[in-house]
């Protein structure tokens, strides 16, 4: 079960009679195209450009990012599943925004890791209910560049899995390979696995 603060669960329990704002925050983790290092950008659904808290989606304390708003931010609407299904979140962006650009074109966002915050104010001051609480850890399957024919509306879709199911569902490649069995104090398991399923093999005596 998923812990929230208590100004959160507070938020939530009130909202029937005092309303509430909610509103939606993704980070991105992507690499520097030419040094590699890690490079991170935020997004939000709302005007303007805000330092806001968070809970960390690694470490579970309490951070404060700058998000960047006015980008057309749109977060579908989360599935909770209770298997190993891998979900799929479709995030879109403004095509034209600088820091989107910044992160498609002038950054390498194939696999780039991916925080989704849930934030919620108050109707009455637009004070936040506690930091923002994180309902998505994941990762950007694939590029998200689309460029869109001549008078069409254009956007950015960055399509993010789920960073622990995926995991889980990859395979290793050394675990049947002989070579990579080798390397493990010479490990002979697999020497012969290429070719063992032609050998004939008799069974019992001959009378």
């Amino acid at each position: 079960m998923k812990s929230v603060s208590t100004s959160f669960m507070a938020a939530l329990t009130g909202a029937r009679e005092n309303g509430l704002v909610v509103r939606s925050l993704v980070y991105v983790t992507a690499r520097d195209r030419a040094s590699g290092v890690p490079v991170s950008l935020g997004f939000w659904t709302g005007g303007e450009d805000l330092d806001i808290d968070v809970i960390d989606g690694e470490s579970g304390a309490i951070v404060t990012r700058i998000y960047l708003g006015d980008v057309n931010l749109e977060v579908p609407e989360i599935p909770r599943v209770s298997d190993m299904t891998i979900q799929t979140v479709d995030i879109t962006l403004s095509q034209i925004a600088p820091g989107v650009q910044q992160l498609v074109r002038g950054w390498d966002a194939r696999l780039a890791a991916v925080e989704v915050h849930q934030l919620l104010l108050d109707p009455a001051t637009g004070q936040a209910a506690g930091p923002a609480e994180i309902t998505f850890l994941g990762i950007v399957d694939g590029e998200p560049v689309a460029t869109p024919a001549a008078g069409e509306e254009g956007g950015i879709t960055l399509n993010v899995i789920s960073a622990a199911i995926a995991m889980l569902a990859r395979t290793n490649p050394l675990k049947s390979s002989y070579e990579g069995q080798k390397r493990r104090q010479d490990d002979q398991w697999g020497r012969y696995s290429g070719v063992v399923e032609n050998w004939d093999i008799p069974w019992g005596r001959d009378a």
